[in-house]
């Protein structure tokens, strides 16, 4: 089994359980008013059949192969059809991609909910480059390449938003409630992208990690079966 094969088994734990707890219904919630949600990074699926539940009508981005595999085998065991929910493989990162998803796609809003990846050598020999553009330097990446992966994926959703002019949601995940007062790196996102406003919403949580995918949360690996956490909703429209 490779790094996306291993990512995927071990992601569908995590989210069945975000699913089965109703986090992704919460954070569906949010996007009250909206129709055409673009996704990115759906994972196996089960944040996007939150939103199929809840009405949305979804275009679900991974760059994963083998989640996308995952996620249309439970959206159709599920029974939502292609006319609700369409799943496009590719990377966020590559500007040619995101020109593609702007150019061809209406949405009315986009979401970059609980963003990870599987790690190695090449990974991080390939999004080197994005992650200097985004400013990031080599010290900072390799202290944290997971955070340094999700804020670069996390800027990108943002352009693609801009782009469009339609709002974004972002979750975050990890072991603070955050605010406007208290959170300098959303509003800073805010500011970039001349957004007038924010939203924040929090949710006392808990999550699998031993036995799902491993949680990484400030900086730190977590390995007990089971973690205290919290989600962060925010919306920045």
């Amino acid at each position: 089994m490779n790094e996306a094969e291993k990512y995927a088994v071990q992601w569908d734990i995590s989210a069945q359980y975000f699913y089965e707890k109703s986090y992704y219904s919460w954070m569906s919630e949010k996007l009250n008013g909206y129709e055409m949600v673009l996704e990115i990074g759906c994972g196996t699926g089960y944040s996007t059949l939150a939103l199929a539940e809840k009405g949305f009508k979804v275009l679900a981005v991974d760059k994963n192969a083998n989640c996308i595999v995952k996620a249309k085998e439970l959206l159709n065991s599920s029974g939502f059809k292609d006319n609700q929910v369409t799943f496009i493989e590719g990377d966020v990162a590559e500007d040619s991609f995101r020109k593609m998803l702007v150019e061809n796609y209406s949405f009315d809003i986009v979401i970059c909910w609980n963003v990870g990846t599987y790690w190695g050598k090449e990974m991080i020999q390939y999004y080197l480059p994005h992650m200097y553009e985004y400013g990031l330097n080599t010290d900072q990446i390799k202290e944290n390449p997971e955070s340094s992966y999700s804020e670069l994926i996390i800027w990108k959703t943002c352009r693609i938003a801009r782009t469009k002019n339609v709002p974004v949601h972002i979750v975050d995940r990890g072991g603070e409630i955050l605010t406007e007062q208290t959170d300098p790196y959303y509003v800073m996102l805010k500011d970039e992208f001349g957004y007038p406003k924010i939203l924040y919403d929090n949710l006392q949580a808990d999550s699998i990690s031993s036995g799902g995918r491993v949680l990484v949360t400030n900086g730190e690996v977590n390995i007990d079966k089971k973690i205290d956490i919290v989600f962060v909703s925010i919306v920045i429209c």
